[in-house]
């Protein structure tokens, strides 16, 4: 038989389980649009079974027993509480906190039902009323399943919406990416344009200062009554003069070239992954996506000649090459 403070710790603790509303412990105007709502089902159960336990005779249960129900009843007791002090302010992760305070609330719940199923039937034998206490049970029993499958749909309602918003993120995380690198090349090929701007001009204007150079050599005559040596002296000054500035408008005019080779790749690039983005967001189909990102892929890394470049090549052994590096990564993450 349980002892008489046994009884009242019992009686005690199934009064401090049920003391408050669910509506107010599911829901809180300060929690904005976050609530405990899925948790109401388990709530209904250990609101359910601990109203028994503090109506019944606990005294005509062994003392170990009244025990286990103070125990049950002290866990859930700790999980309400959580519940009551939980706020937004200073919680880095709301929502997480939130699904193990849920989590908590239907361990002890089921733990409060296996702990009590039996004896509830027993007390109110022993109570009297049997016929309405019976019922009651097996109302009780009868919601506690329903319980348990709405729960169980819950769950699996909640974890196509959590696979939902992952898909919906990583999908927004790779537009964000995409876009920043769309941006760098972008600017990279603004930049190497103005610089390229820059190596023209300078290219332009060595090539008149040599056609200048050129037309005074051509002008300044030869004194007839020079030797030799002076002739030799003068022819040299000259091609001198010329090679030198020569050699600096071919020098910049290949500069010119490679900075308009490059801006033409950035830019090729960039609008290879803008065309991407325009092809991904225009279906829904994963194999037309793949099949897009490698040919955007092989589009980047092999680069069709510009026509700045002597002897280019097409790059189509590298662009290969990059598309059987990504084949043989994704073979790898799937193993």
């Amino acid at each position: 038989m349980a002892s008489q403070a046994m009884v009242d710790r019992v009686v005690k603790l199934a009064a401090a389980t049920t003391h408050d509303p669910i509506d107010s412990l599911v829901s809180n105007p300060k929690w904005g649009t976050l609530n405990f709502e899925v948790a109401r089902s388990d709530l209904d159960l250990l609101f359910s079974l601990a109203g028994h336990l503090g109506g019944l005779p606990i005294k005509l249960v062994p003392d170990g027993t009244a025990q286990s129900f103070a125990t049950s009843l002290e866990a859930a007791n700790l999980s309400i509480q959580l519940m009551r002090e939980f706020a937004l302010e200073g919680n880095s992760n709301p929502t997480q906190h939130r699904d193990t305070i849920v989590a908590q609330i239907k361990t002890n719940a089921e733990a409060l039902l296996l702990t009590t199923q039996g004896w509830i039937a027993f007390l109110a034998y022993q109570k009297g009323d049997v016929q309405r206490n019976v019922e009651a049970l097996n109302a009780a029993v009868v919601t506690a399943s329903t319980l348990i499958e709405t729960a169980k749909a819950d769950a699996a309602i909640a974890r196509k919406e959590l696979d939902g918003v992952v898909a919906a993120a990583r999908e927004a995380s790779a537009t964000v990416g995409v876009a920043h690198f769309t941006s760098d090349f972008s600017g990279q090929a603004g930049l190497l344009e103005t610089q390229a701007g820059v190596w023209l001009k300078w290219t332009g204007g060595l090539a008149i200062a040599t056609g200048v150079a050129a037309a005074v050599s051509f002008l300044v005559p030869i004194p007839a009554s020079a030797t030799n040596a002076v002739v030799v002296q003068f022819m040299a000054s000259k091609l001198v003069l010329l090679g030198v500035l020569l050699g600096a408008t071919a020098w910049c005019g290949r500069t010119y070239r490679a900075l308009k080779h490059q801006a033409a790749v950035n830019t090729h690039r960039a609008n290879a992954l803008k065309s991407f983005q325009a092809f991904v967001k225009a279906t829904d189909d994963p194999g037309t996506r793949n099949a897009v990102l490698l040919e955007t892929t092989r589009s980047i890394f092999s680069i069709a000649p510009t026509g700045y470049l002597e002897g280019e090549s097409s790059g189509g052994d590298a662009g290969l090459k990059v598309l059987e590096i990504f084949k043989g990564v994704a073979g790898g993450t799937k193993s």
